[in-house]
């Protein structure tokens, strides 16, 4: 392996510069907002009393959404004191609240949640185990969880982030598997439901996707070395720059689907 640290979870520091970049560098756009909200959106039902958790909620950008977009109680837990005073500072919306919380030991009472929400937060939770028994403890009967985000055994959808800094691919290639993620889940009460590869516009263009990524607020490009980063960053911002027809970066997001198993 290169200079590129090895990944483990509570490797990245939430609390520090990140928590202040990551609402601009991990932004999602209009185009990909929309794609998740119709997705999520057959798994919700506009009630005041369907309650979502959005675990692990970072700066609250899909808790946010899902509260704007969905006549739904939205809860987001979250460790990161820095990512929770951003995600507070937003919106005050009457259906949303944000708490502390693990995802081993979520400050919830049992059978409280009837969709649970995951994205890009599997690989940094220590114990999926002990995470999957909770997500158990608090579903609802027949409640549905989704997982979103990238696995070591199944990198195609990121060419443009990989092509510009390599050695990216070997840090995600560390992240949990598909086959550990549904096995963590299915041995502690749950069904795979449902696999979906995603085709989200991350950015509009590859300039804008440049402007995203300087700030760093990517696991990956926090592992890389400093001298790496700033080779691939100028590289794509040269990229964009020569581009006289824009086009928008797709990448292709990985949704898991579960579900309670009532037996």
């Amino acid at each position: 392996m290169s200079e590129s640290k090895q990944f483990f979870p509570g490797l990245i520091d939430y609390d520090g510069r990140t928590s202040a970049d990551y609402e601009s560098g991990r932004a999602l756009s209009t185009e990909a907002a929309d794609t998740w909200v119709k997705i999520v959106a057959p798994f919700v039902q506009h009630d005041e009393s369907f309650t979502i958790l959005d675990l692990g909620a970072g700066t609250g950008r899909f808790a946010a959404l899902f509260a704007r977009e969905f006549k739904a109680q939205v809860i987001g837990i979250e460790p990161s004191k820095g990512m929770l005073t951003v995600a507070t500072r937003g919106d005050k919306l009457t259906n949303l609240a944000y708490a502390a919380g693990v995802a081993e030991c979520i400050p919830l009472r049992s059978k409280s949640c009837d969709l649970v929400w995951l994205s890009q937060v599997w690989h940094h939770i220590r114990d999926h185990h002990a995470c999957a028994r909770e997500l158990h403890r608090i579903g609802s009967l027949g409640s549905y969880v989704l997982v979103r985000g990238a696995f070591g055994d199944q990198l195609d959808g990121f060419p443009t982030f990989f092509r510009f800094w390599p050695s990216t691919r070997e840090i995600c290639q560390q992240l949990p598997t598909i086959r550990q993620t549904v096995d963590a889940l299915q041995t502690n009460g749950f069904v795979l439901a449902e696999h979906r590869r995603v085709r989200q516009v991350t950015a509009t263009s590859l300039s804008e996707f440049a402007k995203r990524t300087q700030l760093r607020a990517d696991t990956a490009l926090a592992l890389i070395s400093d001298s790496e980063f700033r080779e691939g960053q100028m590289a794509i911002e040269k990229s964009g720059a020569i581009k006289t027809r824009p086009e928008p970066v797709i990448e292709i997001i990985e949704l898991l689907v579960f579900r309670t198993n009532a037996g």
